[in-house]
């Protein structure tokens, strides 16, 4: 390639970049956070299934839930076994996902951890229902070795803990 393309390549790419940047700054900013969770009464925990080589190992959804219905509920949180049972129009609930991908050779997972309050929220446009809005979450990554896939329910805990502090710091 000659130098005098590669220049016009550059600046291009240079010129993508800066018309996507404008765009990125029109969009509307969503609020997420502790101020979302003002004046729910409560969430529905949903654990969502993992994958077999997971629960063989002791990594299981139903300890998983059992650890955040105790700490919610610890932390004065009510938790409702379904949506129909929550009194607030928002029917917001705590979603847990754990999607694990195993390493090459022995070393053990890339487990993906993430905690996520969703609600309801009502467009001001239309008055419609926006359902399944994202308002808060936490998410991590890790390296885990196979014996200490159980251990991952600890880095669970730590994002209820913070979602915890949250609630109480609006409620």
């Amino acid at each position: 390639m000659t130098e005098a393309r590669m220049a016009g390549v550059l600046a291009v790419t240079v010129l993508l970049l800066a018309a996507s940047a404008r765009n990125a700054n029109a969009q509307m900013f969503v609020s997420t956070g502790r101020d979302t969770l003002r004046g729910l009464p409560g969430v529905e925990v949903i654990v969502e299934g993992l994958e077999p080589e997971l629960e063989r190992v002791g990594l299981t959804g139903a300890a998983i839930r059992a650890d955040v219905e105790r700490r919610l509920r610890d932390g004065g949180i009510s938790v409702y076994p379904s949506q129909t049972a929550n009194p607030s129009l928002a029917k917001a609930y705590l979603y847990v996902h754990i999607n694990a991908l195993a390493l090459p050779g022995d070393a053990g997972y890339a487990v993906a951890v993430q905690v996520h309050l969703r609600q309801t929220l009502r467009s001001l446009v239309n008055n419609s229902n926006i359902v399944n809005a994202m308002t808060w979450d936490a998410q991590n990554v890790l390296g885990v070795p196979t014996a200490a896939l159980p251990t991952v329910r600890a880095e669970v805990l730590t994002f209820i803990d913070q979602f915890v502090q949250d609630w109480a710091a609006v409620h």
